[in-house]
């Protein structure tokens, strides 16, 4: 005889057919219909002492929102140094060394010039170069806005980018001065101020228009852009030439350390820093 399987007798509500004459049927029959009302018992009493919270117990206390204390004066301060200093991870680590070589053979270039008109121009163009470079090194592949590395990082990139090239520029510009006090113990140039005038503005210029170059397309970009343009005002403000006499003055009131030229480099630095704030945040390949 063939007895009835579990799925069928599941399904079977009353005692008919075959198990209405099978005894084992009928025994295992009883055995699921006493299963399933033990069943919907039990899931009638877990349902019965389920109820749905108010909804004003879903809500969150309504605590008033922490007042927000701005730090004072001295920790900003102290904050923005370490921040400054901080940035010396990010730099290449010859970034010093080679800036201050290249500011001593700017000063021996010059003692060892005898002309001291030709003297205090060449050191003046070893200082821009140096800040020129210390420019550009602050858009190496470690630094650069674009990168992940100060995208993680709980600063924006463009504080993070601000105080970098402050620190470089505050660097390079302290060495320039020691260097102009050393030039002028030595003889060369009519006075400390000349000789820092002579490199000042230049340097401001130009760093500022490698920078915006470099942030807007490459450092190769930035590097040519601001190349050109110390070329173009140092022919341009020769003691003689065609050139210095055709635009010489016009180019010297932005060429020289001139509130023009403090206001234009201040205008490109700024315009490097807000390019860094639109760049996207996927970074690109260098050029």
């Amino acid at each position: 005889m063939t007895h009835l399987t579990d799925d069928e007798l599941r399904h079977l509500t009353r005692p008919a057919g075959h198990l209405a004459t099978c005894a084992a049927c009928r025994l295992r029959w009883d055995s699921w219909q006493h299963l399933a009302a033990a069943t919907r018992q039990a899931a009638a009493t877990l349902a019965s002492d389920v109820r749905a919270p108010a909804f004003d117990l879903l809500l969150p206390d309504l605590a008033p929102e922490p007042t927000v204390t701005r730090p004072g004066l001295t920790r900003s301060w102290r904050t923005t140094g370490l921040l400054v200093l901080r940035q010396l991870r990010l730099m290449p680590r010859l970034l010093l060394p080679l800036s201050f070589a290249g500011l001593a053979a700017a000063v021996v270039i010059a003692l060892v010039t005898p002309d001291p008109a030709l003297a205090s121009r060449y050191f003046a163009a070893g200082v821009v170069l140096v800040a020129l470079l210390g420019s550009l090194a602050t858009m190496a592949r470690r630094g650069d806005p674009r990168t992940e590395l100060l995208c993680a990082l709980p600063i924006s990139p463009v504080t993070v980018f601000t105080a970098r090239l402050v620190l470089v520029l505050a660097a390079d510009l302290l060495l320039a001065l020691v260097g102009s006090g050393v030039v002028h113990a030595a003889g060369v140039g009519s006075g400390v101020f000349d000789l820092v005038t002579g490199w000042l503005g230049q340097s401001l210029l130009t760093s500022a228009i490698a920078v915006v170059g470099a942030v807007r397309w490459s450092t190769g970009v930035g590097a040519a852009a601001a190349f050109a343009a110390w070329c173009v005002g140092s022919l341009a403000t020769l003691s003689r030439g065609g050139l210095a006499e055709r635009v010489g003055a016009a180019v010297a009131q932005v060429w020289g350390t001139t509130p023009w030229t403090t206001a234009l480099a201040l205008v490109l630095f700024v315009l490097a820093v807000r390019q860094v704030r639109q760049l996207p945040e996927r970074p690109r390949e260098f050029a």
